[in-house]
C-alpha cells in the first residue's frame, strides 16, 4: 500500500509541476499590457543603392556596341588584313586584348614578363605593353594589354585560341 501512494504522490507532485511550467511559460510568451517597448529614433540600418556606372572602357558597353553591329561588318574585316578598316570616321580595328589588371605596377611587370615567356614557348607572336588606366575616385589600375589593335572579329578568335591554351583573356576597347 505504500507503494501506490507514494506512485499516486509522485504523479499528483509532477501533474502540478507540469501545470506551474504552463503558467510560467504563459507569462513569459504574453506580454503584459504596460510593458514598454524600446524603439530606436533613429534609423540603425540604411539600405545604399548601388551606384555602379560603367565607363566607356568597361567590358559591358563593349559588347553592347559589338551586339548591335551587323555581321556583315564582322565578316568583312576578319577577310581584310591588318589594315585599318574607316567607315563613317571610325575606326573598326580598335580592340585589345586584356590579360590581367593590377593596382600596383610591380605586379603588373611581372605578370607581363611571365605571359611573354609562356607565349614564346607556344610560338605565339603577340606583344604585350601595360598601360595605366585611371578609374574614377582616384583608382589606377595597370592593365596588361596586347599592343596591336584587332577588329573585335579577330580579337575575339585570338582570345579563344589564348583560353584553349589556358590563358585567361578579355577584349577591351582601346
Amino acid at each position: 500500500m505504500n507503494k501506490n501512494r507514494f506512485k499516486l504522490l509522485s504523479i499528483i507532485i509532477s501533474y502540478f509541476f507540469f501545470v506551474f511550467v504552463i503558467i510560467i511559460s504563459i507569462n513569459t510568451v504574453v506580454p503584459e499590457k504596460d510593458l514598454q517597448v524600446l524603439e530606436p529614433k533613429e534609423i540603425l540600418i540604411q539600405k545604399v543603392d548601388n551606384n555602379f556606372l560603367r565607363n566607356k572602357n568597361s567590358v559591358y558597353e563593349i559588347l553592347e556596341k559589338d551586339n548591335h553591329e551587323p555581321e556583315k561588318s564582322i565578316e568583312s574585316e576578319e577577310g581584310k588584313s591588318n589594315s585599318k578598316i574607316i567607315k563613317n570616321g571610325i575606326k573598326k580595328d580598335n580592340f585589345r586584348i586584356q590579360f590581367a589588371s593590377f593596382k600596383e605596377k610591380q605586379k603588373s611587370l611581372e605578370i607581363s614578363s611571365k605571359l611573354k615567356e609562356k607565349m614564346s614557348n607556344m610560338s605565339i607572336g603577340i606583344n604585350l605593353i601595360v598601360k595605366e588606366v585611371k578609374i574614377k575616385e582616384n583608382q589606377t589600375f595597370y592593365r596588361v594589354i596586347s599592343e596591336s589593335k584587332y577588329p573585335f572579329g579577330k580579337a575575339n578568335s585570338e582570345c579563344a585560341k589564348f583560353k584553349k591554351n589556358k590563358i585567361q583573356c578579355i577584349i577591351i576597347k582601346s
